[in-house]
């Protein structure tokens, strides 16, 4: 049978099609009418007019996210993705996605609406163990994943996205444990790996690694594990009892951290008896300013502010301090500056807020605390007096597009202006640390050069990942590193390299079954739930909270389960794709 033909067959048994009256009150209604030319009522007619095969040759099927916007609002009760499900059904093989957007988006490949229906379903506990079978860590990226999920999610075009995030966040804080009665490590190998480096990284590839059967060891130069998640986040982000469970978990199956040990030789690891080692040292080392002055005492660097922090050090700031930066270490030093009793904070950013690298919720909340942002702004010298420093900055136009992708910040000639500060803090990004007797090929901004698919470095037996190969990225990039790593460490190791893993119970779909209820495309996403702004510069409590059990399954069930759509559309129709 012909595709033509059987689409015809099909639609000739939807009676209440016919009853179309092209009012166009479903394509008012629909919230991506115009994109692409997608047009529901253009839609209707082309079928209506015998000319299916010029849809179902397109990519509007697929355009439609299936919200039912346009069936609640029809006067005839059409079903209108009765109609769209068999055009999906047919679309050529190029327009059809290969899976859910929200799961192409994420770096490790997390099941985002599978664990998100659990939750609808009023199971926090299996949604949490899901999502552990591709990351070590659901607790620390509930908290602080940049969520490009979120950004991929197609019920943003219906109204607002998931809030995937807050809903990992909230199965990690009511995980029941019964995970771990499905977690499995193989029997011991035999063989030994290094792992340099304590961050997200070395630690997930280390848990990988030791699940496979193969010892681990992680050498650590700072006195606790956590690597930029312990010592580059501060508590009223991610609250160090969070991080370290998670971290005792890894250590739970065998994986041997040793901290304030620093392993500067790699034959040395070699002879002791190690088969593979594996650099995940990240970037712990700031970039300079590179202006006059920027060496006086009052000017300190930003990694290094948060790690002293973090251990506990007492850091005398003054009233008066100024941030020079726009990403989220610089964002974090202001935050972490105001609770530390500065009076004034000043944030200085070369380009305008659309371009700042940090994430647009963590701006949002730096404002509200009281973070004033000097846009096109760079400083141009740096002059220390009596205790303070002046801060001489120049504005900045926008101009081309630079290799970043953004348009270049070029000086505007005599616009120059003077701040004073109590101290400054340099925040523009940070670099690895390699030790020159590694012996490796270094690329560009001293990155480590490795196998795209491998992440094996010019020596043989030695792999890399996370910021040392790709300069400062997400926890969840590092992660994915880290699971990459692993996998290819194990494959020269002898063995196969899957690791791969099933530890959760999967959601029941039966009950799903293509159908919305009337309001459902209007149901809003639920805010997260925060500390008052009165209560965050005492302190570093943290900020953002948890979704209640019924926050949690309202917003949950806000999801338009892309990836069942993709099966329910295959299982529409019958007829032979041409």
């Amino acid at each position: 049978m012909d595709t033509s033909r059987a689409l015809a067959e099909k639609f000739s048994d939807v009676e209440m099609f016919r009853a179309c009256e092209q009012c166009g009150c479903c394509s008012s209604a629909c919230p991506i009418t115009g994109v692409d030319g997608f047009n529901i009522r253009r839609i209707i007619r082309h079928i209506e007019l015998d000319l299916v095969n010029e849809i179902a040759d397109t990519p509007f099927p697929w355009a439609c996210t299936t919200c039912g916007r346009c069936e609640s609002v029809c006067p005839n009760g059409i079903a209108i993705l009765d109609i769209i499900r068999p055009l999906r059904s047919v679309s050529p093989d190029e327009f059809v996605p290969d899976e859910a957007p929200c799961i192409k988006a994420c770096p490790g490949g997390i099941d985002v609406p599978g664990y998100v229906r659990l939750i609808a379903q009023g199971k926090a506990g299996d949604a949490y163990a899901l999502i552990r079978e591709k990351v070590p860590f659901p607790g620390v990226l509930g908290r602080v994943c940049p969520h490009p999920c979120e950004d991929a999610c197609k019920r943003g075009e219906v109204n607002m996205p998931i809030a995937i995030c807050a809903l990992k966040r909230y199965a990690a804080d009511n995980e029941t444990g019964s995970w771990r009665e499905a977690l499995r490590v193989a029997d011991d190998t035999g063989h030994k790996v290094a792992v340099i480096g304590a961050g997200p990284a070395g630690l997930t590839a280390g848990f990988y690694l030791r699940k496979k059967g193969h010892g681990v060891t992680i050498f650590e130069a700072l006195p606790e594990p956590g690597g930029m998640m312990r010592f580059g986040i501060p508590e009223y982000r991610l609250p160090k009892d969070i991080l370290m469970a998670e971290i005792k978990e890894i250590e739970d199956i065998g994986v041997e951290i040793r901290t304030n040990t620093r392993s500067a030789s790699i034959e040395k690891l070699f002879e002791e008896g190690y088969n593979a080692v594996f650099l995940a040292i990240g970037e712990h080392q700031g970039l300079s300013i590179g202006v006059d002055g920027e060496d006086s005492p009052e000017v300190i660097e930003g990694v290094t502010f948060l790690r002293e922090v973090s251990l506990g050090k007492k850091v005398e700031l003054g009233s008066r301090v100024a941030v020079i930066g726009g990403g989220n270490a610089a964002i974090d030093s202001a935050r972490t500056a105001l609770r530390l009793g500065a009076e004034e904070m000043t944030i200085i950013y070369r380009r305008t807020r659309a371009e700042m690298p940090a994430s647009p919720e963590e701006i949002e909340e730096a404002i509200a605390e009281g973070v004033q942002i000097h846009y096109l702004a760079a400083p141009s010298r740096i002059m220390g007096q009596d205790g303070k420093v002046e801060l001489e900055c120049i504005r900045m136009e926008l101009g081309e597009m630079d290799a970043s992708g953004r348009r270049r910040p070029e000086p505007i000639k005599g616009s120059e202006f003077t701040m004073s500060f109590d101290t400054i803090i340099a925040a523009i990004g940070q670099r690895p640390d390699i030790p020159s007797q590694f012996d490796l090929a270094i690329g560009r901004e001293n990155l480590i050069q490795v196998d795209p698919d491998t992440l094996a470095t010019s020596r043989e037996g030695v792999f890399a990942g996370g910021d040392v190969i790709s300069g400062p990225a997400s926890v969840i990039e590092a992660i994915a590193a880290g699971r990459r790593a692993a996998g290819s460490i194990d494959k020269f190791l002898g063995g196969d390299g899957d690791i791969e893993e099933s530890i959760a119970l999967r959601p029941d779909t039966e009950a799903y079954n293509g159908k919305r209820e009337r309001g459902f495309a209007d149901l809003k996403r639920v805010a997260t739930p925060t500390i008052p702004l009165s209560e965050r510069h005492d302190g570093f409590t943290e900020v953002d909270l948890c979704f209640d059990d019924d926050h949690a399954i309202s917003e949950a069930n806000r999801c338009l389960q892309c990836d069942l759509e993709l099966n329910l559309a295959n299982k529409a129709f019958t007829g032979n794709r041409t």
